[in-house]
């Protein structure tokens, strides 16, 4: 893991201004002022930047009518406002007449601890991924996405970037153009393992630091895989998931729809599955993102426990 702290939607925005500023049919449309890699944007594209206001269904319809015009649109806000508050537009407008719109979702989980109930964003990977004719990516570094913009300027299907609120450290120094078209990527592998940790988003610095505090011996080495697109789910990775006797899926979104949902459509139901999430309910506390996660069943030593028992078993 790298030192220096980056913010995701900086090195995604960043990504899509250098095409913009290749491509006059690209177009920026943002419900939010909050990133300073927009001022570039503002400043340098005026005629391809929008700034549409709080309100993030207006914005939806507004990007497919510049989409139905040919028109590459990118739109910006917060997570739970652009996939929660305008799922019908989505589901109506982008995914339905299957438009060439890519909506940035920032803040997803418990980003935005501590906002509240109405600022969480825990229940939209379940949301999104029940609407037909979409591409789902979620990053868990900056890294990951800066190369998923590059991805998003190729692609010309709807599509949804789940990304983080908080400036991390990047899980690896590079990440190749075969991990994104790939849709995951391995942050642990060893030879013959049967055990596997799969997660998505920043959430995946928790298990890092779990297998980091446990000595396992050769023949109970744990994988740990990177899922960065969740919809289409990839072909290499269902066929992967086979080799392996246990799974635990790691998720910072309620258990209704959650990975843990979407691992079991994808594979045999006689694998043995532990589950982590955030339970169903609604969090109300103002504890901090890390006292929220520990509270709620996503600490690292709950994480090392279930290693271990795996382990054990």
């Amino acid at each position: 893991m790298t030192n220096n702290l980056f913010f995701q939607r900086d090195s995604f925005i960043t990504e899509v201004y250098k095409g913009a500023k290749k491509n006059k049919n690209i177009f920026f449309l943002s419900a939010d002022f909050g990133a300073p890699a927009l001022d570039q944007f503002r400043e340098n594209l005026k005629k391809q930047f929008l700034h549409l206001g709080i309100c993030e269904q207006n914005m939806v319809d507004f990007a497919c009518g510049l989409a139905l015009e040919k028109k590459k649109v990118f739109i910006y806000a917060m997570a739970p406002f652009l996939a929660l508050r305008c799922l019908e537009q989505h589901k109506t407008a982008t995914c339905l007449m299957n438009l060439n719109v890519c909506s940035i979702v920032t803040g997803i989980g418990l980003s935005y601890a501590n906002s509240g109930p109405t600022h969480y964003s825990t229940e939209d990977f379940a949301s999104l991924r029940s609407l037909p004719n979409c591409n789902i990516y979620t990053c868990s570094d900056s890294e990951t996405a800066k190369m998923v913009a590059k991805e998003t300027l190729r692609v010309k299907t709807p599509t949804f970037v789940r990304l983080d609120r908080k400036a991390s450290k990047n899980l690896t120094t590079k990440v190749s153009k075969k991990d994104i078209i790939k849709g995951f990527r391995y942050l642990r592998k060893t030879k013959n393992s049967k055990n596997l940790i799969l997660s998505q988003g920043t959430i995946i610095e928790r298990p890092l630091a779990a297998l980091d505090g446990i000595k396992i011996n050769k023949s109970k080495q744990f994988d740990l895989i990177d899922l960065i697109r969740a919809k289409p789910f990839p072909k290499e990775l269902k066929k992967n998931l086979s080799k392996y006797n246990s799974i635990i899926t790691i998720d910072e979104q309620t258990s209704t729809g959650s990975l843990e949902s979407l691992i079991k459509e994808n594979i045999s139901s006689k694998k043995n599955i532990i589950p982590m999430s955030l339970p169903d309910q609604f969090i109300f506390e103002n504890m901090g993102r890390d006292n929220l996660l520990d509270k709620y069943g996503l600490s690292v030593s709950k994480i090392k426990k279930n290693i271990l028992k795996i382990i054990k078993s």
